[in-house]
């Protein structure tokens, strides 16, 4: 193990020395907050004259003083070299200009970008043709796949525009600066090395993710605990398993790697009761073969990410409309073991993702402030694959409850729905149900999507409140209508935002005629056959609205209700019965 003091420009200034970042670190992921910070910085250090240090760089030593592996501070290269990239992109259209007539820009692309064939810095294998492409060769577009390779190019974007409001003085000072930024240079020999400072570093209070803090507790256990002649092997495990979990977080597209981390342990280490990093290293202390605790963990957290990833990407109906409805934290853990037990069996996930989502829209329509968390750890922890038992054990234990069981959901339903956080996706749901046979609404969406009172809540200022409404003889609602009918279910619709705007308070009469003409939601179309007539004249009375709210009402409580999951077939026939046993 080396130490010692280099400058950036040292650092680089090798014709054959490169920089590779093994694919079992994170990508790139600094984003627009800390590319503001490292460029605020180097301005502060040119204008007020100190020394700048760019901190510890953690390599190790492939082949001596040609190539290495970046083991801790890949962020801060790959940001220094599309840095780089676009000072000198800002400085070649000054050229003219007398500050650059003896600026050498190839130099600084050889030191920094690429010498010949030898390009100096080699990003996660996924990144590399896109880094090459917009850092090395400096092409402007490049179609990226992930969000580290969409980082690297945005990045580039950033410091571009920024420099570009700078005089090229200042760019060239800054330049000089970063050039002669000082760096702590650690080199290791192997991946025991590499273990041994994962922890050292931990122990400083290095700012890493929680994903970067239990893979170098992993390898640095490994070191203490192998067997001699297995110590790099075993480490070299954990680095090949988080490589793979690393190339599975970069096609994240919705989930964050130390959420999923989180919604793992919540599966598998005590439940919702499960907090810190800590709670891990409780379980592992207390294994009798810690080497294979560790293989084993590892394994189903690699797992655990492959089967999110699937997840990410299903196309079942009820696992889209988890992500609709912006599915708890507590739901995730749940479809981690259901994974885990299903694997690729369709029908099974279907009915989970069925049972969670009706859990999911209880818990959301009620957002009550007891903690639903408290109720369902046991179920979590004792969940094996064993559907009818979870469904029977999370209906007894929401009912046991009451906040979330089928009283409270009724009464939450007859009550005042308008402001409900699941009044959108409830109606969009009754719309499904409506529809044509066959026909379902699925990515179709309103512009400007509103919640219309097809009785209005108040005129408009100055105004009497139209015709075609249930009102007394001041032309005025009742305070009963008020109170529990005008945001009830039956006098709400979902109706885009202009349509809205266009129909306002105006008459009964002429809103019905507007709703007829809707070529798409049926929950419009069908207010006339809610509506009363009287004298010719179509009224909206409270009569029209308790007949669609019993209706809308009636819908929801079957749909959201745990009865309504069909689990018949996860019942063995008697020939099967019979022929199993």
């Amino acid at each position: 193990m080396d130490f010692y003091r280099k400058t950036t420009l040292g650092l680089f200034d090798s014709s054959q020395k490169s920089f590779t970042i093994p694919v079992y670190q994170r990508a790139y992921s600094w984003e627009k907050p800390e590319w503001k910070t490292f460029l605020n910085d180097l301005i502060e250090q040119i204008e007020g004259g100190n020394n700048y240090f760019y901190g510890n760089l953690l390599l190790e030593t492939i082949k001596k003083d040609v190539k290495y592996e970046i083991i801790d501070g890949q962020q801060r290269i790959t940001t220094l070299t599309i840095f780089i990239r676009s000072i000198l992109n800002v400085l070649a259209t000054r050229k003219s200009e007398s500050e650059l007539k003896d600026f050498d820009f190839l130099t600084k692309e050889t030191i920094f970008l690429k010498n010949g064939g030898n390009i100096k810095l080699r990003p996660v294998e996924y990144d590399r043709a896109c880094y090459d492409a917009l850092i090395v060769d400096n092409k402007d577009k490049y179609e990226v796949s992930t969000q580290s390779q969409e980082r690297i190019k945005e990045a580039k974007n950033y410091f571009i525009v920024e420099l570009s409001k700078l005089p090229t003085e200042k760019i060239l000072n800054i330049l000089e600066k970063i050039e002669g930024t000082d760096l702590t240079v650690i080199e290791l020999a192997g991946k025991k090395d590499s273990a041994l400072m994962f922890e050292l570093e931990n122990n400083r209070g290095k700012d890493l993710t929680n994903m970067e803090k239990i893979k170098s507790y992993f390898m640095y256990q490994m070191y203490v605990y192998s067997e001699p002649e297995e110590t790099e092997s075993n480490i070299e495990n954990v680095s090949n398993i988080f490589k793979l979990i690393y190339l599975l977080i970069n096609d994240y597209k919705r989930l964050n790697e130390d959420s999923v981390l989180i919604y793992h342990n919540n599966a598998y280490i005590k439940g919702y009761n499960y907090r810190t990093l800590n709670d891990i290293k409780e379980v592992f202390k207390s294994s009798e073969n810690k080497v294979e605790w560790i293989k084993n963990y590892i394994s189903e957290l690699h797992t655990s990410f492959s089967n999110m990833k699937k997840y990410e990407q299903s196309d079942d109906d009820y696992s889209a409309k988890l992500f609709e409805l912006k599915a708890p934290a507590f739901i995730y853990p749940f479809i981690i073991k259901g994974y885990k037990y299903f694997g690729d069996d369709k029908k099974k996930l279907n009915t989970l993702f069925r049972v969670l989502e009706i859990l999911t829209f209880r818990a959301k329509l009620i957002n009550s402030r007891a903690n639903i968390q408290e109720r369902l750890n046991s179920i979590l922890l004792s969940f094996n694959g064993d559907l009818p038992s979870l469904i029977t054990a999370i209906k007894n234990k929401l009912n046991e409850s009451w906040y979330w069981g089928d009283s409270n959901v009724k009464n939450y339903l007859n009550g005042g729905m308008y402001g409900n956080g699941v009044l959108n996706y409830l109606l969009w749901q009754y719309e499904n149900s409506i529809q044509n046979k066959g026909y379902k609404i699925k990515k179709f969406s309103l512009d400007n999507e509103q919640i219309e009172h097809i009785s209005p809540r108040t005129p408009r200022v100055g105004e009497e409140l139209t015709c075609g409404y249930d009102v007394n003889e001041e032309n005025e609602y009742s305070e009963e209508f008020i109170s529990n009918k005008l945001n009830s279910l039956g006098n709400l619709m979902l109706i885009s935002g202009s349509h809205n705007a266009s129909i306002g308070n105006k008459a009964f009469k002429e809103k019905l005629e507007s709703y007829k003409k809707n070529p798409l939601l049926n929950q419009q179309a069908e207010i006339k056959d809610y509506a009363e007539l009287e004298n010719d004249n179509a009224i909206w009375k409270t009569s029209s609205i308790d007949k669609r709210h019993t209706d809308i009402v009636s819908f929801a409580r079957k749909k959201w209700s745990f009865d309504s999951i069909d689990v018949k077939y996860l019942i063995p026939t008697l020939e099967e019965y019979l022929e199993n046993n």
